[in-house]
């Protein structure tokens, strides 16, 4: 089953930490009738989702940071960690394509798009500078997902060499 996975992820009762999950469902909506998109919003990551990362030649990692002036976006390519590792708690994106290397020889592209949050407090809601930024962030998500879709298709080359 080729295509993108989008996983967004992060506590829905800790403010901010939310932006994740909520722009999954968002771009659930969206991509709802794509057959080439799957969208899941998780409080966090699991060593589950390896198996859903390795049916898929791209994933999209949805979150939100810390550190950075809220509000701020960032892209970054994610890549298996290296050396040994996969299945360190907490999960990341990158120890779950390390693990999916581990297991099968293989990972997906990846990317990660984070948003810096302003309060992560215990059951805040989203915070006015995350929602103002989030049209952003979604628009982000789906310039990534068409991006991928018109690349040359392309996987790790990890276990072919």
């Amino acid at each position: 089953m080729p295509g993108t996975l989008i996983i967004g992820y992060g506590n829905p009762t800790r403010g901010d930490d939310a932006i994740g999950c909520h722009a999954a469902r968002v771009l659930e909506q969206y991509f709802w009738n794509d057959p080439d998109v799957e969208v899941i919003a998780a409080q966090q990551l699991t060593p589950e989702m390896v198996d859903d990362i390795l049916q898929r030649d791209f994933v999209l990692f949805l979150d939100a940071s810390f550190g950075d002036q809220p509000g701020t976006i960032l892209r970054t390519t994610v890549s298996p960690e290296p050396g040994p590792g996969g299945f360190d708690e907490p999960f990341t994106p990158s120890s779950l394509l390390t693990a999916a290397e581990q297991l099968y020889g293989d990972a997906p592209l990846a990317m990660s798009i984070t948003m810096a949050g302003w309060s992560f407090d215990l059951g805040q809601k989203i915070s006015q500078i995350a929602n103002r930024r989030m049209p952003d962030f979604i628009r982000l998500a789906k310039e990534a997902v068409e991006s991928h879709r018109h690349r040359p298709q392309a996987r790790s080359s990890v276990g072919t060499k």
